[in-house]
């Protein structure tokens, strides 16, 4: 605190402007104080969704890996397929 010497005088208003400036700055302060716990409270679940968001994605890529190894089968054995009815129709 400030202390007055006997020969400066306050300025009028100036408690009432004090006053004002501990409100607001108490009322921002709740404000972000709110605004870190709900931060806080929407980790975990951030957390959740991004181990279920990776999840799905290697779920995802091995049936991609699984379809393109079946399509490979397939092109193979149609190849084969192609190959013996050729030979079949030479003889």
């Amino acid at each position: 605190m400030i202390e007055e010497t006997p020969g400066t005088a306050e300025t009028p208003g100036s408690e009432t402007l004090m006053e004002i400036g501990e409100t607001v700055g108490s009322t921002l302060g709740k404000a972000v104080a709110t605004a870190n716990k709900a931060v806080a409270a929407a980790k975990p679940e951030v957390r959740k969704a991004k181990r279920k968001a990776k999840k799905f994605a290697k779920q995802v890529k091995k049936s991609a890996m699984k379809a393109k190894k079946s399509a490979k089968k397939v092109v193979a054995k149609a190849k084969k397929t192609a190959k013996r009815l050729k030979r079949k129709l030479r003889r």
